[in-house]
This record gives structure tokens, C-alpha cells and sequence, in this order.
């Protein structure tokens, strides 16, 4: 049976909340995939999959300068991955008992939600993208001597979420989406962009309306339809209600978009859906999606996981499969084969944890293992 996953829970002992920062990274180089996650202005860790049930945890930097966002790349090319986060970089240690070093590229970036990795300029190098409410959207060219400052240039004006990159008119370029916009990648260097209108997405209910839950979204560029034009996928990332759907582009420039919701399998409103994988997740060649409902911004009731199967394999006919309703959250859950059985597995935390969850209020790191 398709989609059948065994949860473990592999820490209850993190300290405060505000947990976001996830990857899923080889960081030691033995082959297989850790996963990464930092608290917001505190330490990052990073744990080691010995078993489903049992994992390690190894301390991997202080003094997070990022709020959500964090991207695993090699940054130094010394062929082993170092970690980013808001206007940091922390150079692995190659020890799981000693610390990454951590290197501040920008000291003024600030209150980082989306941090992504792409070669936007076209020179088979990853440049590094962020997005804050203190700061614009940006992205950082990483220097030869990646100790030093970082020069940044600008993309455009920022929201709370929702960066991702892919080639959405069809020139070859990366260009960037910014939830309701893309931009133009005009030379293919990264050096001018031209904003273009994607849609909107959902308002805030009238009961949340916090300053973060106006145009926070997530977002995956893909060809869901097949037809050889990218898409775009977005979940509502800060409101209860939200909704999942994905942006066609009718015309393959990027100008003409057509909205198709991804139904829920029942009535009751969802906690935000703050993650989001699109991918093969049943082996038969198309892209289903998968999120997840968060503790901190809560539905009607408790948080569960989801996916949901592309039936059509065209993104027009999907059904809904509930992994996990076991009253654990998830935020920023990320996706990958960690047990080496060739499936993909999921594992997340929750931002803030509820006092009634499953473990009592804890803090918590949650591992799906994909028994399909």
C-alpha cells in the first residue's frame, strides 16, 4: 500500500522554540543524508541517522543570525557541505564532536525567512538568495576567499515568503518567484531583473491578521502538467484556512497563469501549511505534493500530514492521503531518503510547540520512515 509511514519521535530535550533552518545534508561524507535545523538567534544542530528510532544529535553552530532560512552548500569548495543562515555561513568542522566555524558575510542581514542556493549568474557556481522582512530580496555572489564580505545584488522589494527559482519563460535563465511575482532574469547573469504578476494568493481570514500572514507563501517551480512549460506550486504558509494550489503557465513566457486548487479530503479548516515538497513520492514518474499543518498557527483540529497524489499525473485530478494524525506539528519539514532503502522519507519540527501536542508541550523532532 502506497504512502504508509512510521513516525518516530528522535528528541523531546530542545531548548526554547522558535525552531525553522531545516536541511537535509550529507554533512559528514559518509554517503548518507543528516538533517539540519537551527533556532531562531541560537544554536544550530545537526543529527545522524544511526536507525528509524535512533539518531544522534551533534551541535553544529551558535548564534543563529537567521529567523526560517538556512540552505546546506558547499560554500569554501573544500568538497565538504557548510551551512548558511541569515548573513552567516558556519565552515564544517569535519569533526561531529567539534562546532562549524561561523563566518558573518553580511553583519546588516537580518530577520531571514527564505534562504535558497541557485547559480543565478550562469557560471556553474551557487549563489545564495535571501529574503527578509528587515531586508529585500537579494541575492549574494560567494567570493573566492569566502571569509570576506559578501556583494550583494538587489532583486526587488520583499514580502514575509515565498522565494523559489526556475526558468519560468523559457530563455534558459533562473529566474525567481516572490509569491504573488516572479522576476526576470533579463541577461541571464542576474545582473537586471523586470517584475511580472504571478496572482494572488489567499487573504487572511479576519480573525489573523498578524503582520507575517499577509503574502507568505511557499513555493516549488516545476512542470506539473508536463506540457514542457515550468509551473508553480504555493501553499498558504501563515494562515489558518490556507489553501494549496499550483499556477499554470498558459502561455510558457510567464505572463498568462491559471490557478488550479488542490482540493481538501474534508471540511474542517487547516493550521497553516508552512512545508512544502513537490516530487515523485510513489515511484510512477509525476510530481504529488506533500505539507503539513503547523502547531503555531493552528485549524479546527489537530495538526496532521499529508499528501497529495497526482492521479492524472497532468496536476488536474488529486487525492488526499493522510500520513501522520498523531497531534504533531510540522514547519519547514523537509524530504528525502535518509534510511537508504531507496523511498523517501520526511522529517520536521514544529516552530512553536503546543502545550496539549502529543509530547506533553515539548519541542520535538519528528521521523517519518516511508515503509511503502
Amino acid at each position: 500500500m502506497k504512502f504508509q509511514f512510521k513516525h518516530h519521535i528522535i528528541d523531546t530535550d530542545l531548548t526554547g522554540s522558535s525552531y525553522g533552518q531545516t536541511a537535509l545534508a550529507d554533512v559528514d561524507n559518509d554517503g548518507r543524508l543528516e538533517f539540519i535545523t537551527g533556532q531562531r538567534g541560537g544554536d544550530i544542530y545537526w543529527y545522524k541517522y544511526h536507525a528509524p528510532d535512533r539518531w544522534s544529535r551533534h551541535l553544529l553552530g551558535q548564534q543563529s543570525p537567521s529567523d526560517v532560512g538556512g540552505c546546506a552548500i558547499d560554500v569554501d569548495g573544500d568538497g565538504y557541505i557548510d551551512f548558511v543562515t541569515g548573513g552567516a555561513w558556519y565552515r564544517n568542522s569535519r569533526d561531529p564532536g567539534q562546532p562549524f566555524e561561523h563566518i558573518v558575510f553580511d553583519p546588516a542581514l537580518q530577520a531571514v525567512h527564505d534562504v535558497v542556493a541557485a547559480d543565478l549568474d550562469g557560471d556553474g557556481q551557487m549563489e545564495v538568495i535571501t529574503m527578509s522582512d528587515r531586508n529585500n530580496l537579494r541575492w549574494y555572489k560567494i567570493p573566492d576567499d569566502p571569509t570576506q564580505h559578501w556583494i550583494q545584488t538587489d532583486i526587488g522589494p520583499a514580502v514575509h515568503a515565498g522565494v523559489s527559482v526556475g526558468d519560468l519563460d523559457g530563455d534558459g535563465h533562473l529566474d525567481v518567484v516572490r509569491t504573488n511575482v516572479w522576476f526576470q532574469n533579463i541577461n541571464g547573469d542576474g545582473t537586471e531583473w523586470i517584475e511580472h504578476a504571478i496572482g494572488p494568493n489567499t487573504p487572511p481570514p479576519p480573525d489573523f491578521r498578524k503582520p507575517f500572514a499577509f503574502d507568505a507563501t511557499y513555493s516549488v517551480v516545476c512542470d506539473m502538467n508536463g506540457d514542457g512549460k515550468n509551473d508553480i506550486v504555493f501553499t498558504d504558509a501563515e494562515i489558518p484556512g490556507g489553501k494549496i494550489w499550483w499556477m499554470e503557465n498558459v502561455d510558457g513566457l510567464g505572463r498568462v497563469w491559471e490557478r488550479h486548487e488542490i482540493p481538501n479530503g474534508d471540511r474542517r479548516r487547516r493550521g497553516a501549511y508552512h512545508s512544502l515538497y513537490v516530487g515523485d513520492l510513489d515511484g510512477d514518474g509525476d510530481f504529488d505534493i506533500f505539507s503539513c499543518e503547523m502547531e503555531a498557527v493552528s485549524g479546527d483540529g489537530p495538526p496532521r500530514w499529508y499528501i497529495w497524489e497526482n492521479l492524472d499525473g497532468k496536476g488536474g485530478e488529486w487525492q488526499e492521503h493522510v500520513i501522520l494524525d498523531a497531534n504533531l506539528g510540522g514547519h519547514v519539514a523537509v524530504v528525502g531518503d535518509m534510511t537508504g532503502n531507496g523511498l523517501p522519507d520526511i522529517i520536521s519540527k514544529p516552530w512553536v510547540a503546543q502545550k496539549n501536542n502529543a509530547v506533553g508541550g515539548k519541542m520535538f523532532v519528528v521521523f517519518l520512515e516511508n515503509i511503502s
